[in-house]
């Protein structure tokens, strides 16, 4: 008799470990497939492929999505300024979106009968992939052991260790979950709100007391809305070959620095309140170099606008709506936004601060203002001020009425 086959999105960590394990003692051939959303350093993936092999995968699958991962959803949430709550760029989670659907091409390149990932069950990654799953390939079973049998990373470990299985004790502590976007970290202090991660915790951001004294300075250009090169002011340019590279060597850059580190607390799409660790230098000096490059070119209405709508977007999208056509609505809403957002910013990363130290773009509004004779705090000649004084004068009026209709009639 033919054993049914499962393909397991692979990490190598704890859960999808004893995934492995469990599928193959229940009598499944496991097809592992580790797809590469910027978590994989060099020789990683060979240690993660071992792994398989070690577990006892019949197949083991690389996927390098990290073209992919930033043309389709990093570019889109530098250009809506997303971070969750104000605070968090959805590290990973958005990533998982990207995974789900390159687990379900391999699944069908194989022909599994059954795709499986190590979610548990109390936080939104199980959501994210199910959905994309089911969207793109319902005839496949889902297998979860870690969400369905509720287990622990205590019970996880005992049964890998039972078999002979290594398990180390940072993987045992702490869930990582690291990508281009960032890392993720959660463990027992995150499980509360009063507690912060230690610092063995953290992954490669320094803490501010090891940063270096003397900060870096970054000239950082955007081309209508897109992060096209990143330069020091010393000249030295970082690596661009490929579309994801200049996030990647901030992360290294950022993380040097002590930027990026940060706990976000917030409610889930299931419903209750979760808190995280991060570590997301790439994302939050870009998306802050943008939104000031934004400042200098877009009027009220459009930055106002667009923070509503690219906060929904990026809701959403941490959320795993991502085929529902109103998420296309919002990308060309956004790409339309960008048509302007040509420049480049001056950025100082020193002691875990990112300090914003100018922009200048050919459409700048400051520039426009000053070539037609209006100078913030000297007048204008576009105006007298007599003109001046009528304006202040009818703009107060519905101050006064509103005044006046707040205090009884006499």
């Amino acid at each position: 008799m033919t054993k049914r086959k499962i393909v397991l999105a692979f990490s190598g960590g704890l859960d999808t470990s004893y995934a492995l394990v469990d599928f193959r003692e229940k009598g499944w051939d496991v097809v592992t497939a580790n797809i590469d959303t910027g978590g994989l350093h060099s020789g990683e993936a060979e240690v993660v492929k071992a792994r398989a092999e070690e577990l006892g995968a019949v197949e083991h699958h690389v996927v390098d999505a990290r073209a992919e991962l930033y043309d389709r959803v990093i570019t889109y949430a530098i250009k809506a300024n997303y971070l969750r709550n104000g605070a968090y760029p959805s590290c990973v989670g958005a990533e998982r979106l990207i995974q789900a659907e390159k687990v379900v091409q391999v699944a069908l390149s194989v022909g599994a009968d059954a795709v499986a990932h190590g979610s548990t069950g109390a936080g939104a990654d199980h959501v994210r992939y199910d959905a994309v799953i089911r969207a793109l390939a319902p005839h496949l079973e889902i297998v979860t052991p870690i969400r369905d049998e509720r287990l622990t990373r205590e019970g996880e470990t005992e049964f890998l260790r039972s078999r002979g299985y290594e398990v180390s004790e940072k993987v045992k502590l702490y869930s990582i979950n690291e990508g281009l976007i960032g890392t993720s970290i959660g463990g027992e202090e995150t499980y509360g709100s009063w507690e912060y991660l230690p610092e063995s915790a953290w992954t490669y951001t320094k803490p501010i007391d090891e940063a270096p004294e003397k900060g870096v300075e970054l000239l950082i250009s955007f081309e209508k809305g897109e992060v096209v090169s990143a330069v020091t002011a010393a000249g030295d340019a970082l690596p661009n070959e490929n579309n994801y590279d200049i996030l990647s060597a901030l992360n290294v850059l950022g993380g040097e620095h002590g930027v990026g580190r940060g706990i976000h607390m917030g409610s889930t799409m299931v419903g209750n309140l979760a808190r995280v660790g991060f570590e997301a230098p790439g994302m939050l000096i870009l998306i802050a170099a943008h939104r000031e490059l934004e400042k200098l070119v877009l009027s009220n209405r459009q930055q106002s606008t667009k923070a509503t709508l690219g906060n929904t977007y990026g809701d959403l999208l941490h959320e795993a709506v991502y085929f529902d056509p109103i998420m296309d609505d919002f990308r060309a809403f956004l790409d339309s936004s960008q048509t302007r957002v040509t420049g480049t910013v001056r950025v100082l990363l020193h002691k875990g601060n990112i300090v914003l130290l100018g922009s200048r773009s050919p459409h700048s509004l400051l520039d426009a203002a000053t070539r037609s004779g209006v100078v913030y705090g000297h007048g204008s000649s576009l105006w007298t001020g007599e003109q001046a004084r009528a304006f202040a004068h009818m703009y107060s009026v519905p101050g006064a009425i509103q005044r006046a209709a707040a205090e009884p009639a006499e």
